[in-house]
């Protein structure tokens, strides 16, 4: 792990730690779904991926909330290529991209393209419990006023993906 992604993760750790307290001392604080995007983007930066040239590509299922907080890292780079966020409001399974983040209300549809997105090497996110139990990769969630998140690693190992180490230590849940 290069060093400037070890400030960058543990800044990040801490802002999303002390957001309460940064927020009594009247300094900005960054609202529940940006945490979100940067705890993803900081996963994804923390996995080993294929190479390519081509963008980062961010893709999310019909959540516009979620989309427009992930505006935060659009422009940033992770394993040298420029981060694009996606939003997709069809029925097609996006295929060209590395991350696809999940909401609760595309439940079913995940279901349906579970077995199409397992042969990929594009890890699938969500931020509710039951699309994580159906076989997403990652849960992203508050759990006691503070963001956490776990791990599938069975599944990600699955699609050809690995996940740093260090990054994994710091997981809620690692499921096996």
């Amino acid at each position: 792990m290069q060093p400037i992604n070890k400030c960058f993760f543990w800044a990040l750790c801490v802002l999303l730690l002390t957001g309460p307290l940064a927020a009594a001392n009247d300094r900005p604080v960054i609202e529940e779904n940006q945490g979100k995007a940067l705890l993803i983007y900081n996963i994804a930066k923390f996995t080993e991926w294929p190479p390519a040239n081509t963008p980062f590509v961010f893709t999310l299922w019909e959540d516009d909330a979620l989309a427009d907080a992930f505006q935060i890292i659009e422009g940033q780079e992770t394993q040298g290529r420029k981060v694009k966020i996606n939003r997709q409001n069809k029925d097609s399974i996006a295929v060209d991209c590395q991350v696809i983040v999940i909401p609760k209300q595309q439940l079913q549809r995940f279901i349906k393209a579970r077995d199409e997105l397992d042969k990929l090497p594009i890890m699938t996110v969500t931020t509710e419990p039951k699309v994580f139990e159906a076989g997403a990769m990652v849960l992203v969630e508050v759990v006691d006023d503070r963001l956490s998140f776990s791990v599938n690693l069975a599944a990600v190992k699955a699609c050809g993906l690995e996940i740093s180490g260090n990054l994994l230590r710091h997981a809620e849940e690692v499921k096996f």
